[in-house]
């Protein structure tokens, strides 16, 4: 069909990469997609596509987590990084009628040992006085739905006082009002049913009350009856359905570098969240604030089982987060103490109700296990000798106790998975991969996993992102699916990360699934994306092939050359574009102090970052040759080779850059670094002359120093990626197609083998590619399409756009 176009390009299996730059098409593109329906190739793992939860951007309390008072056991503290904390955030003095009362958090008879800090109201018998809390910057509440108060309480005198609890609304007026008759001289817990009678968006929890004597309180809560299934210390019921909607197999928590925390003494440990939400123990966590932990394992679980996830817990290994210093770790004669508790985690999941931890379980209210089938253990370990030395006792421990547990274990921080020969050593289940890249480093990385090797650990992407949340960086991240779902006899598991951010309060504020604040709920385009993939994943991937053609011109390095450095002088002797002398007097500064006035062209400010100059000549986009003759004189790394720059829109050769230890084309935008293209390892010698040389052919770069080949990347023009996959127990063929390009792509989708039924739909997302959803607009989202089905189906793909095709079978 596309034998008469010209430049015919001939894939294969599906596959697409793309480098930052413009390609120019003077002709509208064609391809031509046809999926075997008869030749099934490589199984999808039933859990290919979950979540991961982790407690940061606010995500569990003021989050997820339904509770609406905030600091309610008065156990905040100021932290290293957010000193504005203390034991009565969210909270002030309420005095009214003439009533007066001082207010002190302390200790000194605490409700338990875990929970030690309280507030004393002091009273002086006139008027009314007590506490207000404003939740988290607000309290939400809905006309006629219903709210469970609770406190614990304890009263020196004056105990036939009533304690009154309103809800007032911001502007004074009382929205719900309820007592509490008498308090006891010993701690004791109440309760109340509030009904809100108007909306509000700013309301408080007000707890008055007359007499006198010290009126103590703990464990304030506020919760609404209408949680995500109806949960008691459950879940907001908006973002509970926001999850579900996503269709996850798994769902993975409780972080993230929180696992570990800051140090030993911060790590996340299980056992103090759960049983009674009172008797839990806070922590705070290294994003800078504290967790109630109300959201815990138990709570963890049981969400699972409402969104239809398995459980997916991480536990520390015994060393803290690898970017705390001084590095934290567990002495060895006490690491049983820590995988006693992974053991112990195992039981509180699937115990019988008899064993210590299973009995706890079901005291909770879930008797029955919680099918628990794998542990992770660690998060983004760096790759030390404390935790090659740790890691097996975890390993050899679980596998003795409960054989059947499948081990996820850590391959470390970066696509270069520094841990996976550890992994692959201890024979784990699966090795989790993390890595937060620019959207072209997916696009580029779509085969990442067609040469792993089969032999070694299952692969789960357990924490990944590209680094923006708009449509361009969702179609990067379908694109790099596509690339899984081909190699999912390997990948097993893929969540993106993060899930969850409030407006306002990020602490990652780069790339996140869900933005929410405290009465709206906002889907990005990359949510759509996940559940696109999610909700039509298939069990098994279709041989497929796809051929495309165009008439291209390759604009993609077409722009002005210069020099440049980083924390470093030279001098530059001469340079030459395509054999031409470049005259340094007509070169442009954009920074740095460069000097013309000899024989040579110098740059003499060592702190610049960086110094550029840029000669007004251009290359055209076709053959260049760029050549220059310098030599370092001082600083700390080498020389910087700029080409095609457009606009503020260029790339450069990086020579003996990251502290003089690699050489690596990076493309540039604006000043900032946004994709390395390649890098090798090499360095720059002071006082030495080198001869560099750049060459450029269409999408080709090539890189010499003195005459040695150093780099030849070759940038792929955009294309078509591809899966095809079938969900057999449902007769469904699902054809995902991602246009990475800039240019519409009329596309021939063929369906070769096997019989159709007559129902097809085809579900776009697409959109400019900076396209944002904001609280104003949801301006991507999914539009659904019905077609009929046939063998051949004619597609426009629009510009950097996300398809699936789903296609009934008889």
């Amino acid at each position: 069909m596309l034998g008469k176009l010209t430049n015919r390009l001939l894939l294969g299996v599906a596959a697409c990469v793309l480098a930052t730059g413009s390609v120019s098409q003077s002709l509208a593109v064609e391809a031509e997609v046809h999926v075997h329906l008869d030749r099934p190739s490589v199984e999808l793992s039933p859990v290919l596509y979950g979540l991961f939860f982790e407690d940061i951007n606010y995500a569990a309390d003021g989050g997820l987590y339904a509770e609406l008072v905030q600091n309610r056991s008065f156990e905040y503290y100021p932290l290293s990084n957010n000193r504005r904390l203390h034991p009565l955030s969210a909270w002030e003095r309420v005095q009214r009628d003439g009533g007066t009362a001082k207010l002190a958090v302390v200790d000194e008879a605490p409700l338990n040992d875990k929970n030690t800090h309280y507030v004393n109201i002091a009273l002086d018998g006139t008027g009314t006085a007590g506490i207000a809390n404003s939740g988290f910057a607000g309290i939400v509440l809905e006309k006629d739905a219903k709210y469970d108060f609770s406190v614990y309480a304890r009263r020196t005198e004056d105990a036939d006082k009533a304690i009154n609890v309103q809800l007032v609304k911001d502007d004074g007026s009382v929205l719900a009002e309820g007592s509490i008759d008498a308090v006891s001289a010993e701690w004791k817990k109440y309760e109340l049913t509030l009904t809100a009678s108007d909306d509000a968006t700013k309301a408080k929890l007000v707890v008055t009350t007359t007499g006198g004597g010290v009126l103590s309180l703990d464990m304030v809560s506020l919760f609404p009856q209408e949680t995500f299934k109806g949960r008691k210390n459950g879940m907001r019921k908006d973002l509970g359905q926001a999850l579900a909607e996503l269709n996850p197999k798994f769902l993975r928590f409780p972080g993230g570098c929180i696992a570990h925390g800051s140090g030993l003494a911060n790590a996340y440990r299980w056992k103090d969240t759960v049983g009674d939400v009172a008797e839990r123990k806070p922590n705070w966590n290294r994003w800078g604030y504290h967790q109630s932990y109300g959201l815990g394992y138990f709570e963890y679980m049981q969400l699972c089982e409402d969104i239809g996830a398995t459980p997916l817990p991480v536990v520390p290994v015994g060393v803290a987060c690898g970017f705390t210093r001084p590095f934290d770790k567990v002495p060895m004669e006490d690491l049983h103490i820590w995988v006693d508790d992974a053991l112990d985690l195992i039981e509180f999941a699937n115990g019988p109700v008899e064993s210590e931890w299973g009995k706890l379980r079901a005291e909770m209210g879930h008797p029955e296990p919680f099918n628990l089938e794998y542990v992770c253990l660690g998060n983004e370990e760096h790759d030390t000798p404390e935790v090659r030395e740790r890691f097996p006792y975890f390993v050899a421990a679980i596998r003795e106790r409960y054989p059947d547990i499948k081990i996820v274990g850590t391959s470390g921080l970066g696509e270069g998975i520094p841990l996976y020969d550890l992994m692959t050593r201890e024979q784990v289940y699966s090795s989790d991969e993390h890595y937060y890249m620019n959207p072209n480093w997916y696009l580029s990385n779509t085969r990442r996993f067609d040469s792993f090797d089969r032999n070694k650990p299952k692969i789960f992407v357990g924490e990944y992102a590209s680094e923006g949340n708009s449509m361009f960086n969702a179609m990067a991240e379908a694109a790099y699916l596509t690339g899984i779902e081909r190699n999912a006899d390997i990948v097993d598991m893929t969540c993106y990360a993060p899930l969850l951010a409030k407006y306002n309060y990020t602490q990652w504020p780069k790339a996140d699934l869900i933005w929410f604040d405290n009465t709206q709920v906002v889907r990005t385009p990359n949510y759509y994306v996940q559940q696109m993939f999610a909700t039509n994943k298939g069990d098994v991937y279709l041989d497929n092939s796809v051929e495309m053609a165009r008439n291209v011109v390759d604009k993609r390095y077409a722009g002005r050359v210069g020099i440049g450095t980083w924390l470093t002088t030279i001098e530059v002797e001469s340079a030459k574009l395509n054999g031409k002398p470049l005259n340094f007097a007509d070169w442009e500064v954009l920074g740095g102090d460069y000097d013309n006035t000899k024989s040579a062209y110098f740059q003499r400010d060592v702190r610049a970052e960086p110094a550029m100059s840029l000669a007004p000549e251009s290359a055209d986009g076709s053959k260049t040759v760029y050549e220059v003759r310098a030599r370092k004189t001082g600083g700390e790394e080498g020389f910087l080779l700029a080409f095609g720059y457009d606009d503020g829109h260029y790339y450069w050769w990086n020579i003996g850059g990251w502290g003089n230890t690699q050489h690596g084309i990076e493309v540039r935008q604006n000043g900032q670094s946004t994709d390395r293209l390649v890098t090798t390892r090499g360095s720059i010698e002071s006082n030495r002359w080198y001869d560099l040389k750049v060459e450029l052919d269409g999408g080709r770069i090539r890189c010499y120093i003195d005459g040695k080949l150093i780099h030849d990347f070759q940038a792929m023009s955009p294309e078509l990626c591809v899966s095809p996959t079938m969900d057999r127990s449902n007769s469904e063929v699902m054809v995902k197609l991602v246009n990475p390009s800039d240019e519409p792509v009329e596309t021939t989708v063929v369906l070769q083998g096997g019989r159709l039924a007559d129902e097809a739909t085809l579900t776009t997302i697409d959109g400019p590619a900076g396209a944002v959803n904001t609280r104003e607009s949801e301006a991507v989202q999914p539009v659904v399409t019905e077609l009929k089905a046939a063998r051949t189906m004619k597609l426009e793909l629009p510009p950097i756009s996300v398809q699936v095709l789903k296609v009934k079978l008889k």
